[in-house]
C-alpha cells in the first residue's frame, strides 16, 4: 500500500490521540508545575515554575494515603479479579454445557453499569442497613459486615464487580489461542493435574495473565464513579483529582494529581507488557 494512503488512513487516528492525549496531558503538566494555582491552560503566573505539588502529594499524609490506598486497591483488585476469572474462561473455552452463552452474558454484565450504579449496589448489600448485615443480624445476632461498603472491603468488591468481565474476556480470547495440544502431550509423558498447569499451561498465559493484570490495574486506578459514591472512610486518588478542581479549585494540585496516575499506568502497562513479551513462549 502506498505511503500516502498510509497517512491518510492513520490521520484521523492521530489527530484523535493529539486532541483527546497529547494535548490535554501536556496542559495538565503545565497546570501541575505553576505555583500560582492558575486555571489550566493559562498563561504561567508571576511565581514561575515549581514542583510544590508533586512535593506536597509525597510529603502530606492525606494526599500520600490516598495514592497509597489507590495502588493498593487497584494491585488487590488486579490479582483477585485474575484469579476469580481464569477458571470461568477455561471452563467456557473447554466446556461445551447449555447456557454457555447465558453464563457468559451473565458475567460480562457488568460492563453496561456505570460506577454509580456498581456503587448502589453495594450499599444496598453492605451498607449500614444492607442486605447482608441484616441477614447475617437473623441468623447470629449481630449485623457483621455493617457499614463495609464505606471501607476497603466494599470499595475492593465494587471494584472487582466491574473487573471481572474484562479480566474474563481477555482470558478467554487468550485461552483460546493456546494449544491444548501441550496439555495433551504432558498427559500422555505421565504429567499430573498440577504439574501440567506449572509448567505447561501457566507459562503459556504468562502473557495474557501479564496484560489482563495491566488493564484491571490501570482502569481500577483512575475508576472515579464507584470511589465518589462509597469512598467515605477511605481515600482514593480519584476522589481527591475530584474534590480539588470542584470543592478548592486547585487546579494545580488536582493537575498534578493527574499526572502521577498517568505516569504510573502508563509505567505499569508499558513494562508488563514488554515483560510479557520476553515471557511469550516462541511457536514451533
Amino acid at each position: 500500500m502506498k505511503r500516502p494512503i498510509l497517512l491518510i488512513m492513520i490521520l484521523p487516528a492521530l489527530a484523535l490521540i493529539f486532541s483527546l492525549l497529547v494535548w490535554p496531558l501536556a496542559l495538565l503538566f503545565v497546570s501541575s508545575v505553576q505555583s500560582t494555582g492558575n486555571a489550566i491552560g493559562a498563561a504561567p503566573g508571576r511565581a514561575g515554575l515549581s514542583l510544590s505539588n508533586y512535593v506536597e502529594i509525597l510529603t502530606d499524609p492525606w494526599y500520600f494515603g490516598a495514592l497509597v490506598n489507590s495502588l493498593w486497591l487497584s494491585f488487590s483488585v488486579a490479582a483477585l479479579s485474575i484469579l476469580l476469572c481464569l477458571g470461568p474462561a477455561w471452563l467456557l473455552v473447554r466446556g461445551d454445557f447449555p447456557g454457555k452463552s447465558w453464563i457468559r452474558a451473565l458475567f460480562t454484565l457488568p460492563m453496561s453499569f456505570s460506577g454509580v450504579i456498581v456503587g448502589f449496589l453495594v450499599v444496598i448489600m453492605l451498607g449500614r442497613i444492607g442486605f447482608i448485615p441484616q441477614f447475617m443480624e437473623s441468623l447470629t445476632g449481630r449485623a457483621f459486615l455493617s457499614g463495609s461498603a464505606y471501607q476497603f472491603t466494599g470499595l475492593l468488591v465494587a471494584y472487582i464487580y466491574f473487573e471481572v468481565p474484562r479480566a474474563l474476556l481477555t482470558l478467554e480470547s487468550s485461552l483460546k489461542k493456546f494449544d491444548f495440544q501441550l496439555e495433551t502431550a504432558a498427559r500422555s509423558l505421565g504429567a499430573g493435574r498440577w504439574q501440567r498447569f506449572f509448567w505447561v499451561v501457566l507459562p503459556n498465559l504468562w502473557p495474557a495473565l501479564l496484560s489482563t493484570f495491566s488493564l484491571t490495574f490501570c482502569v481500577s486506578l483512575g475508576s472515579f464513579g464507584v470511589a465518589l459514591i462509597i469512598s467515605k472512610r477511605f481515600a482514593l486518588m480519584p476522589v481527591e483529582i475530584f474534590q480539588q478542581f470542584t470543592g478548592f479549585l486547585n487546579t494545580g494540585l488536582a493537575s498534578a494529581m493527574c499526572i502521577v496516575l498517568v505516569a504510573i499506568a502508563f509505567t505499569v502497562n508499558y513494562g508488563l507488557r514488554m515483560l510479557s513479551g520476553r515471557r511469550e513462549v516462541p511457536s514451533a
